[in-house]
């Protein structure tokens, strides 16, 4: 295992290779010191004056020597080629504890083109990378000199799974303030005091079965545009001096359909940002558990046995969170009716909602009790109802969402129905499809 940092002999990538020196030291790792050279490009049959890499490699080992006075296990390694292809690469040959770099801010023109060095390797690398953009707070902290202000990204999902088990690693390693903000995206929708104080003790819960009793503070808040601006609107609030995030590493038109929260994050934070991946948080080798289900139900027939299937996900025991959501107009109506239209409304949902939450509260009763599986339930109200089905499941740290469906067709194809598509196309967690038995 080793720390790897790569460096340009900037004044910002000796700060961050300072720290990579330090951490490898509390650590008791190697460092792996990573310079990349940019080849030389042929063009037709022009005279091509190959560039002269010694005065480079002289640069290399005067900075690992410099930080082998320290007393550090150095290796140094010249590399041609794309800097962040190449450093990914470094860090997949040899088992690689972290990726440190430092960064320079771009323009944003600069930025929309080409991204950063910084910003593409923690995008693209299988383990966490450090962006050094204040290396006194860490020098400080790795030093034991101060605390560390710290502020974890959480929204129930493996990578940000992935960021707190980050965090119980740096807690390990010198004094840590550790916070964590919860930015859940909205359009219309606004949700009770209750609700609210629910999330943030799910949020909690979420936390503390991962850190254990380490002190936690928590933000949760609701946004209607970027959900990373309030990240770090926060950030600054509580003078945080790193910032954890979790990354899906979605590329491509995944990307643009869906603005990547990590990467606004490192594109915009003035802190220290740490960008742990999924895959960092979940080995390989391990199969995956379940312990929440949340149960969408309509009160049909198949509903009933989507139940019977859900306490077959949990033969170690859990929780099962029933839901079920009443549909409500959107804001976007036409402004003329839409008084109407809400007056109306309003009275059938509000019915709708009180007959929900008796059947509701009688389904659990319908079968068996179960030892060991704790059944809640709420009625929700929203436009959209497969959106409201996965803000719950992440809402209620669900490991896997569970739906009924209406049947087959005649030729034995089954017939999804338009809302258990919805969420088929837009959740990011397992969903199990329950038809109901052939007669």
């Amino acid at each position: 295992m080793q720390i790897l940092c790569a460096t340009d002999f900037s004044k910002a990538a000796m700060a961050a290779a300072d720290i990579a020196a330090a951490l490898a030291k509390k650590l008791q790792l190697p460092l792996r010191l990573v310079h990349c050279a940019q080849d030389y490009i042929v063009m037709g049959d022009l005279p091509v004056v190959v560039p002269d890499d010694q005065p480079l490699r002289e640069q290399l080992k005067r900075e690992a020597q410099r930080l082998r006075a320290t007393g550090l296990e150095v290796v140094e390694e010249f590399r041609h080629g794309n800097a962040s292809p190449e450093i990914i690469d470094a860090a997949a040959e040899q088992p690689t504890k972290m990726i440190i770099l430092g960064s320079v801010g771009k323009g944003m023109a600069e930025r929309w083109l080409l991204g950063s060095v910084a910003e593409r390797v923690a995008e693209g690398a299988s383990v966490p990378t450090l962006i050094v953009r204040q290396p006194d707070l860490l020098r400080d902290w790795l030093g034991g000199e101060a605390a560390l202000r710290l502020l974890c990204g959480v929204d129930f999902t493996a990578s940000a799974d992935a960021a707190i088990a980050a965090v119980q690693t740096l807690v390990t390693l010198g004094q840590v303030e550790v916070e964590a903000a919860y930015v859940r995206l909205v359009e219309d929708h606004i949700i009770s005091k209750e609700q609210q104080d629910a999330r943030q003790r799910d949020v909690w819960e979420r936390l503390h079965a991962i850190l254990g009793d380490v002190p936690v503070k928590v933000h949760v808040s609701d946004v209607v545009g970027l959900p990373a601006a309030e990240f770090l609107r926060t950030a600054d609030e509580q003078k945080s001096g790193l910032l954890v995030v979790g990354t899906h590493q979605r590329h491509g038109w995944q990307r643009l359909k869906a603005p990547s929260f990590s990467r606004s994050t490192l594109a915009h934070a003035t802190a220290n940002v740490l960008c742990v991946p999924s895959a960092a948080g979940l080995p390989e080798t391990c199969i995956p558990s379940i312990h929440r289900v949340l149960l969408a139900t309509n009160f049909t027939d198949v509903c009933t046995e989507a139940l019977r299937h859900a306490h077959g996900l949990l033969p170690a025991g859990g929780a099962i969170h029933l839901v079920h959501v009443c549909h409500e107009p959107s804001s976007g109506i036409n402004p003329v009716i839409a008084s109407e239209v809400y007056f109306d409304h309003s009275i059938a949902t509000t019915k709708a909602r009180g007959e929900a939450e008796v059947k509701l509260k009688a389904l659990p009763a319908s079968l068996l009790s179960v030892p060991g599986v704790a059944i809640t339930s709420e009625v929700l109200t929203h436009h959209d109802i497969a959106a409201a089905i996965c803000e719950a499941a992440e809402r209620r740290g669900a490991d896997v969402i569970c739906m009924g469906t209406q049947g087959h067709s005649r030729t034995g194809v089954a017939l999804l129905g338009s809302t258990v598509q919805a969420v088929l196309a837009v959740s990011h967690k397992p969903v199990f499809v329950v038809t109901p038995p052939l007669s």
